[in-house]
């Protein structure tokens, strides 16, 4: 692993367990190996590490979306959900009403995820009388809640949520619920002039 990626991990790791307020620059280096200098020189000081971090996830983010179907990439953010929770962890460990850091570029980056949705619904991946925020919302929610509610996963399903084979499961499930929406739209057939077909 290179310098700037293990940096990156340990960052993720102590945003993760500390939130972006309790993270502490020098945890960082000791975990990455390097010097509190380093860190300094590659990202500026935490603030620029939280950027970095974001920037990385919304990318990765963004690259699943546009190379898979809606359903596969979901069932895709399940698995990375569950296998790097440091990010998860990371965004539910913000304090409500209070703004985030890289709050700007990140409301821009899933912006663009909102219009990519908006251009699936529009190729029939899903209903067209639902609210695509929405929609990106539910499924965003869905796909972190196993690491970011570990406990109500748990009773609900009463299987251990952080187990590989409740990953598998429930990624297949989420990616169900997608598939169905998008049967339901071909059954339904596409509405002429905003009139139901005979």
């Amino acid at each position: 692993m290179g310098t700037r990626r293990a940096i990156l991990a340990a960052a993720g790791a102590e945003f993760g367990a500390h939130g972006f307020d309790g993270a502490r620059v020098v945890r960082i280096a000791e975990a990455a190996g390097v010097s509190h200098q380093l860190i300094t020189y590659y990202f500026g000081g935490k603030r620029g590490l939280y950027e970095a971090l974001s920037e990385q996830w919304l990318e990765e983010s963004m690259r699943v979306s546009q190379t898979h179907t809606f359903a596969e990439a979901v069932r895709r953010y399940v698995h990375w959900a569950g296998e790097d929770a440091a990010w998860v962890h990371t965004l539910t460990r913000e304090e409500p009403g209070k703004r985030p850091p890289a709050e700007d570029e990140r409301a821009a980056e899933l912006f663009k995820h909102v219009e990519e949705l908006r251009e699936r619904q529009g190729r029939g991946e899903f209903r067209s009388d639902l609210d695509v925020g929405a929609v990106a919302l539910v499924f965003f929610a869905a796909s972190i809640a196993p690491a970011a509610i570990p406990w109500i996963a748990r009773e609900l399903t009463q299987q251990d949520p952080a187990s590989p084979e409740f990953i598998d499961h429930y990624a297949e499930q989420v990616g169900r619920i997608i598939s169905a929406l998008a049967e339901a739209t071909q059954d339904e057939g596409s509405p002429v002039n905003g009139e139901p077909e005979d």
